[in-house]
């Protein structure tokens, strides 16, 4: 069967899921803790706990934590036995630590200080600090551009760090070449979200406004496409009807993405650059992985918004075809972020107290959770 077929099979594939209405997944039933209890490890471990990767060749995943959000505060980078979660290893960062990418082929770990700025290099194996790379500009009020997800390419050595401004700023570090700085200006409005295709140099690049998703050069940064819910018309931040944080690729063709303004999953064609649907999760929805080993997509959502503080979220856990539910998992308080190990069988994320004191769960000095779900015991393989 030649890929010319394969292609078009596709297509036909993706214009039938277009006519198809969304599956309610805010209105499934959560599945209970007693439900899912011996498919999840579970460890209370982590004050201010953050991103989450995972290093299998070393046995460990590492999450990023920032305890306190006061200027000055430190940072800190937690190396857990991914499997059963014990802490092996704590390293302590003069910043405060949100995002995590591993660089499996070097064995470095890039950590981002979204606050200043900036971002850390440290040896995966020993915990040394290699190197700390200034990204962010300070303007004249003292303000420094803040960072926010890092994504690696093993191949080229290129690191790519988003900023989530009006304007929107990605930094390409070449970590080949005595970690290089290339700066590329007016990528959108909130550049948030990363995903890069290493295929075909692409890097897609999500936040809002009229063209909600950049699509760059890999290589050069240079954009060369964009991709479009076609929801807003008139520029500016006020007018738009999207916020999409987070993505995941699907390599034959998709882009997943979550919207902050709508609690629902938007799925793309990366070669049309038109939407493929758009499937409702919940308040609050944040991160977002697929697994193709699995043919599933994994979704949290916090159960929270900026006026609501009180509720409470879940993982969701979805065909990665008919885009209908397989679970939605009762997780709380706060479910954060997502990784996943290589050969598809296991899910980690982190779980987050409420900082809201009104919250009904808040408790002072809650310490967040990391958890590791076995996804073929949870689907009863």
């Amino acid at each position: 069967m030649d890929d010319t077929f394969l292609r078009l099979s596709r297509r036909i594939a993706l214009a039938v899921l277009c006519m198809l209405p969304a599956p309610l997944l805010a209105e499934a039933p959560l599945v209970p803790v007693s439900d899912y209890a011996g498919q999840v490890v579970r460890q209370d471990i982590v004050p201010g706990a953050y991103e989450i990767a995972h290093a299998p060749e070393l046995g460990l995943i590492f999450v990023a934590s920032s305890p306190a959000l006061d200027d000055g505060a430190m940072g800190a980078v937690y190396a857990l036995d991914d499997k059963d979660l014990r802490l092996v290893r704590r390293i302590e960062l003069p910043d405060r630590a949100f995002a995590l990418a591993m660089d499996h082929g070097t064995g470095r770990l890039f950590v981002g200080h979204t606050l200043s700025g900036t971002i850390s290099i440290l040896d995966a194996k020993s915990g040394l600090t290699l190197d700390h790379v200034q990204l962010g500009k300070t303007d004249a009020e003292g303000k420094t551009e803040h960072i926010r997800m890092i994504e690696v390419d093993e191949t080229s050595g290129r690191v790519f760090v988003s900023s989530p401004s009006r304007s929107g700023t990605v930094w390409i570090v070449d970590t080949h070449n005595g970690n290089a700085v290339r700066r590329v200006e007016d990528v959108g409005l909130w550049a948030a979200g990363l995903a890069h295709d290493a295929e075909r140099s692409r890097l897609y690049v999500s936040g809002g406004g009229i063209e909600e998703i950049a699509v760059l050069d890999g290589t050069t940064g240079d954009r060369v496409a964009a991709i479009s819910t076609g929801d807003t018309t008139n520029p500016g931040a006020e007018a738009s009807q999207h916020f999409l944080l987070n993505l995941a690729l699907d390599p034959e063709g998709r882009l997943f993405a979550t919207d902050a303004s709508t609690g629902k999953l938007y799925v793309f064609d990366t070669e049309t650059g038109g939407p493929i649907a758009s499937v409702p999760v919940g308040k609050g929805i944040l991160d977002t992985l697929f697994n193709p080993r699995r043919n599933e997509v994994y979704v949290t959502w916090r159960g929270a918004g900026h006026e609501d503080h009180q509720g409470t979220g879940g993982l969701a856990v979805i065909d990665g075809t008919t885009l209908e539910l397989r679970h939605r998992i009762d997780l709380p308080i706060h479910p954060n972020s997502l990784a996943i190990s290589p050969e598809g069988g296991l899910l980690f994320l982190t779980v987050k107290r409420p900082l809201d004191k009104q919250h009904p769960d808040y408790r002072e000095g809650a310490t967040d959770t990391v958890i590791r779900v076995d996804l073929e015991k949870l689907s009863g393989e």
